[in-house]
């Protein structure tokens, strides 16, 4: 799933799969130098293997003001299932 693109139900264009966690999706959104990592429970996305792709069930908006990971660092499963109200 690393590198597919990841679309919104509209199909518009927000980042693509940079990794993952047991519970998240870590999305890669914008393009040098603004670059910026977010968790995507895994519960708000479908894959679609044949287009490579993976279809997230929130927008745009929503995704980008989840808080924002360091690049390379571990997912913390428990900040993310808190953030998005998982518990």
């Amino acid at each position: 799933m690393h590198g597919y693109r990841v679309v919104t139900q509209e199909r518009k264009t927000v980042g693509r799969i940079a990794g993952e966690s047991e519970l998240a999706l870590v999305v890669e959104c914008g393009t040098w130098p603004r670059k910026s990592w977010h968790a995507l429970p895994k519960r708000y996305a479908s894959v679609n293997e044949e287009e490579g792709c993976v279809v997230v069930q929130v927008s745009k908006e929503i995704l980008s003001h989840s808080p924002k990971l360091k690049h390379g660092e571990p997912v913390d499963d428990e900040a993310v299932t808190s953030w998005w109200a998982l518990e």
